[in-house]
């Protein structure tokens, strides 16, 4: 496992790193709402926050890039009769974006999440959550964007219990 985020973050630095014109990088903040879906437990969804980086790598000039992030992800849950459950993430999208036309593109991709910290001491949260993307902008002038995405978690979020991340991500970007 240790291998593989390191080959992921590798993989991550060359992609950020190279050099093929007409990249724009640019920042990206806002609001996640997250919940998780467990049979038998009745949960409700928690208000955090994300904040990030990311580089447009462009394939086909004008219509389809490459987008690696690297974003910091408040996520979590909350229950009636126990303290809220927070879940913080090093998350490492890599999304295909499509432009429909210069105002609208939509993303997908896998998403890859490292567990920073958590409060979870009634659950054991694992330390990798591999996860789905899918999304859409509004792509303003002046490199502003207004973004909408959510994600789902392919694999459960906690050891020994069945239940996935679901999250609602509402912000804004900034290409520079």
């Amino acid at each position: 496992m240790r291998l593989f985020k390191i080959l992921l973050l590798g993989a991550f630095v060359v992609l950020v790193s190279n050099t093929i014109s007409a990249q724009a990088i640019g920042v990206r903040a806002g609001a996640n709402i997250s919940n998780i879906d467990v049979n038998g437990l009745n949960t409700n969804a928690k208000t955090g926050l994300y904040v990030g980086i990311y580089k447009e790598i462009p394939l086909i000039k004008g219509l389809l890039f490459v987008q690696p992030e690297l974003q910091y992800s408040q996520e979590g849950f909350s229950t009636k009769n126990a303290p809220d459950t927070k879940i913080d993430y090093l998350t490492v999208p890599i999304l295909a974006k499509v432009y429909a036309v210069k105002l609208l593109s939509f993303e997908t991709g896998p998403q890859f999440a490292f567990k920073v910290s958590d409060n979870a001491n009634f659950l054991d949260a694992k330390s990798f959550v591999p996860s789905w993307a899918f999304g859409m902008s509004l792509n303003l002038p002046l490199g502003l964007s207004i973004n909408g995405r959510y994600i789902s978690s392919l694999n459960d979020t906690f050891n020994n219990v069945d239940g996935k991340n679901q999250v609602f991500q509402i912000g804004a970007a900034f290409q520079f």
